[in-house]
């Protein structure tokens, strides 16, 4: 899975081991209004580096230029691959693929600066994929190494309690686990896996909204194209949108799936899958839900669509691919995210910075802010969220 950015980041590994033997310092959301200091903040899980780090910097709401914020990078496990924030207090997660648990911060709402919050919560080798459920009261994440999936229930300290029961089994088929998607209602939930190279699945469950439990939907298991990999639901819900490696060749693919709000059910856009770039390694929607946006590790690109909301159908935005902007020559973009204010789209680069782009709101096209890329501080950010 997702070979292309596994090497980049095990270069970056290597170089970071490389400096230090010479002496040398390695070096879905609720609401959108700003946080008190007037400004919103960027994270990124890096998952180079022992210990790995998360790391934070703050996005003026006018124009959208990153800054660090001091303290920043903070330390993690090993091997941060992804985080998520907690959509009703200020604590954010960040899994840790290879020490096996999650990490958990505070943030402060002024600064935007992190404090541990408790010790790490021990789960399994290889978690990859994370999410929590609208009301902040569950958490959902699987492992790129099994087919186990995890619930938790987050107390409002922030502490992580396993449900009776979990991890359970996706399926006996031995699948490995790529992502978790809740949709905006907190109704459905979703898990993708991979069985080869260039087949993939997505799963349906409905959720129980007081409990956390999981209940096998109808139609359980259904077919993606390709080696599928990350997925997002666009801002009302009704779509779910996945990438996958290995589409057409080595190019990767986009499908869209409509979502019936009633039963939970997922019916194939006309279209799909949707051609991208070799390597996709992310989808974001923007807030709007106009305009969708897929980051390309291999060729550092952005691809860009104009989403149809009646029928799930993409259309290419002129210009596209965009350059993701990196800096070096090992600049592909490893995540994305789009702002909840509606007006930017931000890359974490295996070139260790951020990417910023203004939306053209008419077009969908894509502009590098000024001063973009901005350095990261942390090695191999492959993950990315905003927190307004």
């Amino acid at each position: 899975m997702c070979n292309l950015r596994r090497l980049l980041v095990l270069l970056m590994v290597t170089a970071v081991q490389v400096t230090v033997s010479c002496g040398g310092s390695p070096h879905i959301q609720i609401g959108c209004s700003p946080c008190a200091s007037g400004k919103h903040f960027i994270y990124t899980a890096n998952a180079a580096g022992n210990p790995s780090t998360v790391s934070a910097l703050s996005s003026d709401p006018s124009t959208g230029v990153l800054t660090p914020i001091s303290g920043s990078p903070y330390n993690t496990g090993m091997g941060s691959r992804v985080l998520v924030k907690d959509p009703v207090r200020a604590h954010i997660y960040v899994a840790n693929a290879q020490s096996g648990d999650i990490s958990s911060f505070s943030i402060n709402t002024t600064t935007g600066a992190l404090t541990p919050l408790l010790a790490p919560t021990t789960v399994e080798a290889g978690v990859d994929a994370i999410a929590i459920d609208p009301l902040g009261q569950f958490m959902y994440m699987v492992s790129g190494n099994s087919a186990n999936l995890w619930i938790f229930s987050i107390a409002s300290s922030g502490a992580l309690t396993p449900l009776s029961g979990t991890p359970i089994v996706i399926s006996s088929s031995g699948v490995v686990s790529s992502s978790v998607l809740i949709d905006p209602s907190g109704k459905y939930f979703v898990t993708t896996s991979s069985s080869s190279a260039v087949t993939g699945s997505v799963f349906g469950f409905s959720r129980d909204t007081t409990t956390g439990r999981l209940v096998v939907l109808p139609g359980f298991s259904i077919p993606v194209a390709g080696q599928v990999n990350h997925g997002v639901f666009d801002p009302s819900g009704k779509f779910l949108l996945l990438t996958g490696n290995n589409v057409s060749g080595t190019a990767g693919g986009l499908s869209v799936f409509s979502l019936d709000a009633s039963t939970g059910s997922l019916t194939l856009a006309n279209g799909s899958p949707f051609p991208v770039r070799d390597d996709p390694a992310g989808v974001a929607v923007d807030a709007t839900g106009k305009y969708v946006y897929v980051p390309n590790t291999a060729d550092a690109t952005i691809s860009a669509f104009t989403l149809d909301f009646s029928t799930g159908a993409l259309t290419t935005v002129s210009g596209s691919p965009f350059p993701s902007g990196g800096n070096g020559t090992i600049n592909g973009p490893l995540g994305i995210v789009a702002a909840t204010t509606g007006e930017f789209i931000y890359v974490c680069n295996a070139s260790n910075d951020v990417s910023a782009f203004s939306i053209n709101g008419a077009t969908g096209a894509l502009t590098p802010l000024a001063g973009s890329p901005f350095p990261d501080g942390g090695n191999a950010p492959s993950a990315i969220i905003f927190v307004p």
